[in-house]
C-alpha cells in the first residue's frame, strides 16, 4: 500500500495496518447515555492513528457500555464492543470515562459496577481518564481523596468542584490536572490535549509527537 512522505497511509481512516509485532496496550471507554460526543470520538480518532502508523506502538481502543447501541446528548448513537457485563478490568491499560448530561441517561455512570471497575483498574496500575464531569464518579469512587483534579465548573444546576471536595479532592483552576495516573479536565474544550496526553503516558513522547505531527497538529 502506498505511503505518503511522513509515514502514513493515504487511506489512514481504514485502520488496517498490522501490528502482530508490536506490544499492543489496551484502553476501555465506558460510554454512558447522553455523553458529550466530542469526549468520546477525540479518542476514537487520536488513538485510532496508532494503528495507521508503522512507527507507533499500537493501541487497542475498546468501547463498552450497558447496552450494545448508545445515544449521545447530541443523537449520535455508538455502537459498543463488548457489554459492560463482559469487561475483565485486568486487560486495559487505562480507563476513558467521558462527560455527558444527566437529563440525557448519564446518572448510569454512577453505577456501582462502574465504580468498581475505575477503583479496580487503577489499583492494577491503570490510567484513569475523566472527562469533564467524569471526574465527578471518579471521585464518588473513592481515588480522587487528597489528589489535585478538576472537572466542569459552569453547570447553572451543580457546583461539581464543590462535589469534588466533599469527596476529598483538591481543586485546581487548571485546564488539565494529572495526579496519580488519573487524569481530569475541565471539559470539552481540552479533549484533544487530553488525548494526546494518554497516548504520551501509554507510549511515550516520540509515539504521541510521531501521531500529532501525522495529524498535522505541529
Amino acid at each position: 500500500m502506498k505511503k505518503n512522505n511522513t509515514g502514513y497511509q493515504d487511506n489512514a481512516c481504514s485502520s488496517q495496518n498490522s501490528t502482530a509485532e508490536k506490544a499492543h496496550k489496551r484502553v476501555l471507554l465506558f460510554v454512558p447515555q447522553g455523553f458529550e460526543d466530542l469526549e468520546v470520538a477525540t479518542f476514537t480518532d487520536i488513538i485510532g492513528w496508532t494503528r495507521v502508523l508503522k512507527e507507533v506502538k499500537s493501541v487497542d481502543l475498546v468501547i463498552t457500555a450497558f447496552r450494545r447501541n448508545v445515544r449521545s446528548k447530541h443523537n449520535l448513537i455508538i455502537n459498543a464492543h463488548m457489554l459492560f457485563d463482559d469487561v475483565k478490568a485486568e486487560g486495559y491499560d487505562a480507563l476513558i470515562i467521558p462527560g455527558g448530561f444527566n437529563d440525557s441517561g448519564y446518572e448510569e455512570v454512577y453505577d456501582e459496577r462502574v465504580l468498581d471497575l475505575i477503583k479496580e483498574i487503577h489499583a492494577n496500575g491503570g490510567i484513569i481518564t475523566a472527562m469533564c464531569v467524569g471526574s465527578l464518579p471518579v471521585a464518588k469512587a473513592g481515588i480522587l481523596k487528597d489528589k489535585e483534579a478538576t472537572t466542569y465548573s459552569l453547570s447553572r444546576r451543580h457546583d461539581n468542584l464543590q462535589t469534588l471536595r466533599d469527596y476529598g479532592a483538591i481543586t485546581t483552576g487548571d485546564r488539565i490536572v494529572v495526579s496519580d495516573r488519573i487524569i481530569t479536565n475541565r471539559g470539552p474544550d481540552t479533549s484533544i490535549d487530553v488525548a494526546f496526553r494518554l497516548v504520551e503516558m501509554l507510549n511515550g513522547e516520540e509515539d504521541m509527537k510521531r501521531i500529532k505531527k501525522a495529524m498535522m497538529f505541529e
